[in-house]
């Protein structure tokens, strides 16, 4: 009765689980943070996988979160990637309110753009333009955005 009881609860969708592909939030949001630190990191995703014995398919699929990952392979990833194991779900605790919906949204576009490889030339770059300029940049900046 037992088994029968644990097997009806495993094929039972869960408010944290999309009914159309069966897929938990939480497998999401790991995958999300597994990419985000890895292109932060400038890692492929074949470099990735070769130091955690994984292929860079399954590291694709952990990345969608197609796939779940094992909590020692997700300790490989963290060691890997240099970040504590508490990263990849650090966004799982935030719960969102109408008050700080926006600025977790805004928050998370301007995270995944820093990530990109994109994101960060910009960076490295703004970085280099002496303390005193950057008012001055940032200005610049403002008025290519006005003009589009």
């Amino acid at each position: 009765m037992l088994q029968k009881t644990l097997s009806d609860a495993a094929s039972t969708p869960t408010d944290a689980t999309n009914e159309t592909t069966a897929q938990h939030i939480a497998d999401i949001e790991v995958g999300k943070r597994i990419k985000k630190r890895r292109q932060q990191l400038r890692l492929s995703q074949t470099a990735l996988g070769a130091a955690v014995g994984v292929s860079f398919q399954q590291i694709q699929k952990y990345e969608r979160g197609a796939n779940r990952v094992s909590s020692s392979t997700l300790y490989e990833i963290a060691h890997v990637l240099e970040t504590p194991i508490t990263y990849f779900f650090e966004s799982l605790a935030q719960r969102l309110t109408p008050a700080n919906c926006e600025l977790t949204r805004k928050a998370a576009v301007r995270e995944e753009f820093v990530a990109t490889d994109e994101g960060q030339r910009l960076v490295d770059a703004f970085l280099a333009v002496p303390k005193k300029m950057r008012p001055k940049f940032i200005s610049l900046l403002a008025t290519f955005s006005n003009e589009l």
